[in-house]
């Protein structure tokens, strides 16, 4: 090849590598000027301060030494005037005759002398005037300086943190974040050292990253690079403190495990992950640092004519199954609210597995780039937001906060962690109809859907900005208090009157601003009141003392607002003037949309919320000092109410704020905020739980495993590896010093059988437990009876992975897999599922409910009495945990219809009571896996709601099996003896924190008569369960109605007798007028097909396989007259008095506790399985219209005085308090 050729082949890649060291160069000082411009200016301002300073001073003296001059000046004056003299001279002849004879010559010396020092006085006195400096003008250099000063960025503690160098290794979006709060290096994998040397980094932040700058650091964080390996290396010989963001816990916590080793301090996003790290690592130098908005990306500040519709921005996934279903339970349930429109990620891509559904194309509008994604934050006023992870207590998207502080309504799929942190914030469900009903319920008022996103606005801006997770991060790496970030607000105020003062004052303490302080000038009134002694953020002036004040002395380095006694100010008014410091740069922040009392209350303005205005007065803002006029506090009391500053203004929300509303406005709508929403958990107690988890404990000596020695003897490394092993302090310690990107395998010298490794129904469920350092993998290789491959798995370590083995496979070979450098032990390799360590439960209430089963969206009948409660509880503000107990079940979160309910086995519960603060247990369905943990709780009171199948022997139930086997009804009877024996032996002698709740005196009596013991009258209640007659309300019926008969029951036994409502029907066909009635007749369960056969071939009964919730059974009741209902046991019968207080007539069967609820005024009554009675009942409805209208009017009373929710649910709060 031709020389020349080469060397011109050459030359791109030698520019190329020319252009990206000058980059590199490029970015260092770039990050170099940033650091030192942020030290000039506070030289800056220090050096302006300090000739302010003495400038003043000089003024001062030069002022002193005028007037002291001016005085020397008459002294001459006056002793030199001729008439002085001549008085002196004649007073001093009439002391002696010689002075009276010397007379005419001192007369004749004083009129030469005066000649001559008039000259010489005039001339002096000159010359000092000349050395003296004009006061003007010194007072213009001043104020020159002092504008100077302005210009100049305020220096706070929000300063230190701009001015911290901090090197990182970060992807894009969590740089991009970050670098509005310090001065960030982004270091490089090949010139580190160059950069870290060059920039002296005051602290170095590792993220989880996959990409990093310019795309150039890959899988090497996660793979604990060598260059990694090395800058903290350098960090550590020259002091650098050193952290580690772990973005990606939970999902990836194994992946970054040895990577999160080499580092001082630990952040996860997942604060169930602190406990492992620090069992992991063995320090407790681990926090909690969550996601975030930045204010200067995503801010409410209005750029566009928002949509009232939803917006969807991303992509689809086809591996991601659950995320798939809720979009889709989402995209064809949300539009009955608003309509939505998608932004595709991936649009004009062909890629299968990220291509939305045919029946998507209607709700796609096109794709967004990176640079165009606030058009779906800020262009719409919904958006939907999907979580993959659902579980954790804390991590979930990270556009959750970026959408809330752009003051979007935000729906999204179900997470634990978005319910603690933003509580009802945003509308969480999987189920997109109740997204809707939520949305419905608050949104049907424009004005409390307002006052919502202010809660949430309020909430990210005041606790969750990239600011505030820097703070954390500095206090902590730098051992010290968190630095107060907002400004310190001067408030001005005028006083004529002492009630004027109160007002005032009443304002004020009522913020709920902290680093404020109140200045007021008071005229026409002397003595200070009782209430404003010891005030230290309050200080009085007189008109006389502001004179001497300078308006830019006073406010120095502060913001400055006015509160007026005519105008209202509420809690909020200057905490959301001072978060929206944090989104704009405007000197001047207020209410350009503000509320007025004009006789009544009016709006001005009420578009200007969010944008640029002008003309705010100060009574409605918050000011910079720095705009302030020079000139006394006295002089610039009455521009208070009128006073304007030059340049453009940022106007925020329209509430907290009434002109001229002193007294008018406290019980208005507008000026309360929405009653009973959940904002969530606060941050700072969230990571101070997090500071004090301990390391995670688990007993797991009972494990089956294979022993470090077993394995020492199994895995050797070859003859030519980089690594060693060597079994020490009873692990196997494997050292590697493999360059990146290359692994060793290490084959087992023994191969196992299937049944050697606990296999079971033909999987395996294996755990190689490792400590963090080293990247160690396990491959399964699969062979056949003549250990011929026949194919293999991978699996990482200290995850439990369950493994199918081939259907050939004979014999198993494992092998260890060593990839890169570093040191590790093994300490375990557990041959079944590794229990998960228990988790620290947040966000505990006064009180848990422990229930064996709560409704779900896919279960709506499981105890959903127990969900009406606990509904009600809410509605009155008492909050209550949610418990289920189910054995041998990992810790997992779920919501119906707003309610977080938790499941979990025994160990959780424990763990969760000790840990906990409950005053007082709710248990519904008591057993003895229960009691098993309560009965350790002596300080806590338990009350037990008894429902019937808890606590009933056999032959109470015995109709559930008529038809079963032998076995079945030994086994039945033996369950039966095993649940009275736990009853008598609990009750025998009542525990003192113990108290029993029956739903019916009936149904006390018998289980009484059933254990055969008699309960202390003080140990039990009886309360029945309530009826919401807000839902179930009545609706006088139309005598017509009587022809439509309704019947929703569960078909899981033969305890809900439906087999009488189908004989009853088809007893009733035999009648003429049959054809004129409609049944309805809707339910699920084992026995529903075998029961409704007989009744499917009749047109008019309407037979339906579904759950309904309780809104659609409501509106269901609206169409019907008659309630088909019978029963062979009910303590109470819920379903039954619902549609009672909705004016349906029951007709049911006069067994158990029924009688209590139903007599022969309200309803029809049959004897026990008398199917006869019920047709004969139903025939005289149908005969007999009045009887009909007079029983449901009778329905409805009889649950209104005695199950009415708010009589019910008073009883049983009365118990709880």
């Amino acid at each position: 090849m031709n020389p020349k050729t080469e060397e011109l082949k050459l030359q791109p890649e030698e520019v190329q590598q020319q252009l990206k060291y000058l980059q590199q160069q490029l970015d260092i000082a770039k990050s170099k000027q940033m650091a030192d411009q942020i030290s000039m200016t506070e030289l800056k301002r220090n050096n302006l301060k300090n000739r302010i300073s003495l400038g003043e001073k000089q003024l001062e003296q030069t002022k002193l030494d005028q007037q002291l001059l001016d005085g020397k000046y008459q002294i001459v004056k006056v002793k030199n005037h001729l008439s002085y003299k001549l008085g002196h001279s004649l007073i001093n002849s009439t002391k002696s005759w010689r002075n009276l004879f010397s007379l005419p010559r001192d007369l004749l010396r004083i009129r030469a002398e005066a000649k001559r020092k008039r000259g010489i006085l005039e001339e002096k006195t000159l010359q000092n005037k000349i050395l003296l400096v004009s006061p003007p003008e010194q007072e213009k250099d001043l104020l020159n300086l002092k504008r100077e000063l302005q210009y100049l960025p305020v220096l706070s503690d929000a300063s230190k943190l701009k001015g911290l160098k901090i090197a990182c290794v970060m992807d894009t979006f969590t740089y991009e974040c970050y670098a509005p709060e310090a001065v960030l290096l982004q270091l490089t994998p090949d010139n580190w050292q160059a950069e870290l040397e060059a920039f002296t980094p005051d602290m170095l932040f590792i993220e989880s990253a996959w990409r990093g700058k310019d795309e150039l650091w890959g899988n090497k964080v996660g793979h604990t690079s060598q260059e990694l390996v090395n800058i903290v290396q350098w960090c550590k010989e020259n002091r650098v403190t050193t952290m580690f963001w772990n973005k990606e816990d939970p999902i990836h916590f194994e992946n970054f495990l040895n990577t999160a080793k080499l580092f001082d301090h630990i952040f996860t996003t997942d604060i169930d992950c602190i406990s492992r790290y620090k069992k992991a690592l063995g320090h407790n130098q681990v926090y909690f640092l969550p996601f975030a908005a930045q204010p200067k990306l995503h801010n409410p500040v209005e750029k566009y004519q928002r949509q009232d519709k939803f917006c969807f921005a991303g992509a689809y996934y086809v591996k991601y199954p659950e995320r798939t279903k809720d979009l889709n339970n989402f995209v064809f349930t949300l539009p009955e609210y608003r309509d939505i429109e998608i932004y595709d990620r991936n649009f004009g891509k062909n890629d299968p597995n990220y291509m939305f559904p045919e029946e998507y194309q209607p709700f796609i509008v096109g794709t967004l780039s990176y640079d165009q994604i606030d058009k779906a934050y800020k262009g719409y006023n919904y958006a939907i937001n999907l979580n993959s992870i659902k579980q954790s207590q804390s991590m979930f998207a990270r556009r959750v906060f970026e959408l809330l502080a752009s003051n979007t309504v935000t729906v999204s799929n179900f997470s634990h962690g978005m319910r603690l942190m933003f509580g009802e914030l945003v509308f969480t469900s999987d189920s997109g109809e109740e997204i809707v009903r939520r949305l419905t319920k608050l949104t049907g008022d424009e004005l409390k859907l307002k006052q919502f996103r202010l809660l949430a606005l309020r909430k990210v801006m005041s606790e969750h900005t990239y600011q505030d997770r820097l703070n954390y991060i500095h206090s902590k790496l730098a051992n010290t208090k968190m630095l107060a970030v907002h400004p310190k607000v001067q408030v001005l105020s005028y006083a004529k009157t002492p009630e004027a003062l109160e007002y005032i004052y009443q304002s004020f303490q009522c913020q709920n601003y902290d680093h404020k302080f109140l200045t007021v000038v008071i005229s026409g009134f002397e003595s200070v009141p009782d209430w404003l002694q010891d005030q230290n953020d309050v200080h009085l002036l007189t008109p006389i003392e502001a004179d001497s004040i300078a308006l830019d002395k006073w406010a120095e380095d502060s913001w400055v607002s006015v509160m007026v006694p005519e105008d209202f100010y509420g809690e909020e008014y200057l905490t959301d003037l001072v978060l929206a410091i944090r989104y704009t740069d405007h000197k001047v922040i207020g209410k350009k949309a503000y509320y007025r009392w004009q006789e009544n209350l009016v709006k001005s303005y009420p578009k200007a919320e969010y944008e640029q205005v002008s003309g705010l007065t100060l009574r409605q803002s918050l000011m910079a000092a720095s705009m302030l006029p020079v000139m006394s506090l006295r002089q610039w009391l009455p521009s208070l109410y009128t006073w304007k500053a030059d340049g453009p203004h940022f106007s925020i929300d329209s509430f907290s704020y009434c002109m001229n509303g002193m007294g008018h406005c406290e019980a208005l709508p507008e000026f309360q905020s929405p009653a009973g929403i959940n904002t969530g958990m606060n941050l700072a107690e969230l990571q101070v739980k997090a500071e004090l988890m301990a390391p995670a404990a688990l007993d797991i000596s009972k494990l089956k495993t294979i022993k470090p020695a077993e394995l020492s003897a199994c895995f050797k490394p070859g003859r030519d590896s980089q690594c060693v092993s060597a079994l020490a302090n009873g692990k196997l310690q494997i050292a590697s010093q493999l360059p990146d990107g290359k692994h060793e395998y290490w084959y087992s010298s023994k191969d196992f059988s299937a049944a050697e490794l606990n296999a079971k129904g033909g999987k395996l469920v294996l755990h190689l437990e490792t400590s963090p350092g080293l990247n160690l993998q396990m491959v399964m290789l699969f062979l056949d009876i003549n250990k011929q491959r026949l194919s293999h798995t991978i699996f990482s370590a200290n995850k439990n992975s369950e493994i199918i083995i081939p259907q050939d496979a004979v014999f198993l070979r494992p092998a260890l897999r060593v990839y890169a450098g570093g040191n590790s032990e093994i300490s375990n390799f557990y041959l079944e599922e590794k229990p998960d360590t228990l988790i620290d439960q947040l966000g505990t209430n006064e009180f848990l409910i422990l229930t064996n089963h709560y409704p779900s969206y896919d279960n709506l009948y499981r105890n959903g009495f127990v969900h009406s409660r606990v509904r009600a509880y809410k509605e009155l503000d008492v909050q209550c945990d949610i418990y289920k107990l189910n054995l041998g079940t990992a810790t997992k979160y779920d919501e119906f219809e707003g309610i977080r309910v938790t499941e979990g086995g025994q160990e959780q519960l424990l763990d969760l009571l000790a840990k906990g603060s409950y005053k007082k247990v709710l248990v519904h369905f008591l057993d003895s896996h229960m009691w098993d943990i309560l009965k350790n709780f002596n300080n806590i009171e338990v009350l037990v709601w008894v429902h019937g199948a808890e606590v009933q022997p056999f032959h109470r139930r015995e109709y559930n099996y008529i038809n079963a086997s032998t076995d079945v009804i030994r086994k039945a009877k033996k369950d039966s003896e095993e649940r009275l024996e736990f009853w008598r032996e609990l009750l025998k002698i009542v525990p003192s924190n113990l108290h029993l709740i029956f739903v019916s005196k009936y149904f006390a009596e018998e289980v009484m008569e059933d254990l055969e013991l008699r309960l202390p009258d003080g140990k039990y209640s009886i309360i029945h369960n309530p009826i919401d007659t807000d839902i179930f309300n009545y609706v006088e019926k139309d005598p017509q109605q009587r022809l439509k008969i309704l019947s929703i029951r569960p078909y899981a036994s033969a305890k809900y007798a439906n087999d009488l409502s189908v004989k009853a029907i088809l007893e009733l066909s035999k009648e003429s007028f049959f054809d004129e009635l409609e049944f309805r007749i809707i339910g699920d369960g084992p026995l529903f097909d075998e029961i409704l056969k007989p009744l499917r071939e009749f047109k008019n009964v309407i037979i339906e396989r579904k759950f309904l919730k309780q809104s659609e059974i409501a509106e269901l009741h609206k169409d019907y007259g008659i309630f088909l209902t019978p029963t062979r046991m009910d303590a109470q019968g819920v379903s039954r008095d619902e549609a009672m207080a909705s004016g349906l007539v029951p007709i049911t069967n006069a067994v158990a506790a029924i009688p209590e609820f139903v007599d022969e005024e309200c309803g029809i009554l049959a004897e026990d399985n008398d199917y006869i009675k019920m047709a004969e009942g139903l025939t005289s409805l149908y005969k007999d219209k009045n009887l009909f209208s007079r029983m449901s009017q009778n329905c409805t009373k009889r649950v209104g005085y005695q199950l009415s929710h708010k009589k019910i649910i008073d009883h049983e709060l009365s118990l709880l308090r």
